[in-house]
Order: structure tokens, then sequence, then C-alpha cells
């Protein structure tokens, strides 16, 4: 299913000094363990690059239709919520018009079991170890509710489950979810990959700009099998990583959520992202005040020499002429990726899905 090939990487050490904790949560020595790099000025990864298997079918349009909905009401926990059952998820609401979301339980990606006594549902996530109770307003109601949820568990019964380590619970249970391998079939140029990293710093970073993310990178996959990330970090300046060396190097990302990039020419994107890479790949990392708060893009004449993470990504999708162009590329935080965005085309994109990472599942697996 794999094929293998052999790529040698090599990436410049570059230095700087963070400003404040704001800065600091970025990719620092002290923060992101490169863990062959510490006092190394160049660091060649040498390792074999994953093929990803080609589907004949849209995987994401597949994730898409199983938004749709199979049933949806009133249902009481310790309080009345509004319940939407889809094909591959419940999701809680505060109220019918469904603007309030409480969580959102996935069906597809966890081992599941449901039992009716009268009027009450569990719902046991087994390998989690979580029960989900919901209480109908009666026997006949409560038995509907259950037969559509059976009719989903069947659909999915046969198809990989997650068990995570114990202490992983609580960073997936709740949220919209897909595990690692769907990520790789769906994931294409352009999107939008969102990290939480596991430091001080960063912790600081999203309590400060009021964010679940502090570092944006984007997905180049090449030829349609290759994924790589291309993004700008504090050690090495502006890399292009392959997504195993990627994930391995970066060991303090705990967190990845991906935003799917829609309605656009993909060998269009692809090829735009591969000349704006060309360009800046091992230009340094550098963040400012001045930066950070300029309003205006430079101008043609002006040469940007230095990038920090969501800089980099707001040129890269300039470039791609996704974003307005008079606007600043360093104006651009991290926390501006996690919102709307507004894109000059027909171009839109898909709101954060998490990724359940390989290395926090159990060894049973």
């Amino acid at each position: 299913m794999l094929e293998i090939k052999k790529r040698s990487i090599s990436l410049q050490n570059n230095q700087n000094t963070p400003i404040d904790c704001y800065f600091q949560s970025e990719c620092s020595p002290e923060r992101l363990k490169r863990k062959t790099q510490k006092s190394q000025q160049t660091m060649i990864l040498t390792s074999p690059i994953r093929c990803i298997e080609k589907n004949n079918v849209n995987d994401f349009d597949i994730y898409i239709d199983g938004n749709l909905t199979v049933k949806e009401g009133w249902l009481y926990q310790s309080k009345r919520v509004y319940v939407q059952l889809t094909r591959q998820s419940i999701k809680e609401y505060n109220d019918e018009q469904k603007l309030q979301l409480i969580r959102i339980l996935s069906l597809k990606e966890f081992e599941i079991s449901i039992i009716q006594e009268k009027q009450l549902i569990k719902i046991k996530f087994i390998h989690l170890k979580q029960t989900v109770l919901y209480q109908a307003k009666d026997v006949v109601e409560a038995k509907m509710w259950v037969n559509s949820l059976n009719i989903v568990f069947d659909k999915h019964r046969n198809y990989p489950k997650n068990r995570l380590q114990s202490q992983e619970v609580p960073r997936y249970f709740g949220i919209d979810v897909i595990s690692e391998d769907y990520f790789l079939k769906i994931v294409e140029s352009g999107d939008l990959l969102l990290f939480e990293t596991n430091n001080t710093g960063a912790k600081l970073q999203r309590i400060f700009t009021n964010t679940k993310y502090d570092h944006v990178a984007i997905a180049i996959k090449m030829a349609n099998k290759y994924l790589f990330v291309f993004d700008a970090n504090a050690d090495t300046g502006v890399t292009f990583l392959e997504w195993s060396q990627f994930i391995e190097v970066n060991d303090l990302y705990e967190k990845l959520a991906i935003r799917k990039l829609m309605n656009v020419n993909r060998s269009q994107i692809e090829k735009k992202m591969i000349e704006f890479l060309q360009q800046v790949h091992g230009k340094k990392y550098e963040v400012t005040i001045s930066k950070l708060f300029r309003q205006k893009s430079l101008s043609p004449s002006k040469k940007n020499d230095t990038y920090f993470c969501s800089e980099l990504v707001a040129k890269a999708y300039k470039n791609c002429g996704l974003l307005e162009s008079d606007k600043a590329c360093s104006s651009y935080w991290p926390v501006e990726f996690t919102k709307p965005l507004k894109f000059s085309k027909e171009a839109s994109i898909s709101d954060d899905i998490v990724v359940i990472l390989k290395k926090h599942l159990s060894i049973k697996s």
C-alpha cells in the first residue's frame, strides 16, 4: 500500500530573540524539542517519505455527507438539550435553532454500545470509559432514538476504531474528530493546519489571543500523494517537511486541526504554493512589534526576508489570490486563521476538525 522514497532535507538553524510571552510561544528550542538539533547548526533528516494511497472517491465529500441529519429533537440530561443525530455524530445544542453548540460526540471513530431502559438511553463509549445518558419523554420516543442510533452504529461497525490513552480522552471526547489516517486521505494542497503546543508560552499566547491554537501551517500534497507541511518557526525559519518527519520533530504539538480549503482549483493552488515555497524556503523567522501592527502591505519594491508562522500563511494565500492584497500579511496573527476568513474569490474554508494523532493512541489500537 505504501511506496517508499529516500530524501535528505537540510534545515538551517536561525537564531532570533523573542519579545514577550506572545512572541515566545512560537517554536523556540526551549519549547519545541527538536530532538536532533539542540547544538547543531544544520539538521539533516533522512527517512522514508510516505506515499498516501489514492482513493477514487472524494473522502471529504463523504465526511460532509456524514453531517446530514438522521433524527433530531429535545432530550433530557441534567437539563433539556436539543439533539441532532447525523450519519456520523451526535450534536448537542442549547437551542432548537442550533446556534449554541454544546458538544459533538463522534459515533464513527470510537467503539460504542447502546442500552435502553424504559425512557433512558445509555450510550457507552467502551474504550474511552465514558457514558452519555439521555432521557426521552416516553418509552416510544426512546425506542425511536435507539433505532436511529443503531442504524448509524451499523453503518460504521467495520470502520477502524481508535483506542485512546486514558490521559488523552479529555483532549478528544466531545469535539468533532477524525483519525490521522483519514486526515491523510482528505488533506490537500492549500489546506490550513492549526496546532496546539504543550508549553507555558504557548498556553499564555492562547489565553492572550483567546484562541485554541498557537501555530499555523499549510499542507502541500505533492502529486496528491506525498504530504508536506509548509511553515515558519523560530528554530529553522521557513521549512518544508514531510508529514511523519514534521510530527516527530515537533513533538510538543499536542493537538492538530485541519480547515479544508474548498471551491478552489487544486492544481493551481499547488503550483502557486510551490512557486512561493521556492522563493521563501530557508528565510529567517522574525516577529517584531512593528510587524504585528503594520496595517498595509509592503510596496513591491520592498522584499520581506523574514516571516513568522501566520504571516507566512497569509502571504502564501495572497500569492494564490485568496486574500486581499492591501492588508499586511504580518497583521494576520494565528488567531485570525481560527475565524471565518474573507476570501477574495468564491473559495471558502471549513470549520476546524480535530485530528486524533497516532501518538495519543493506546498500544492495543
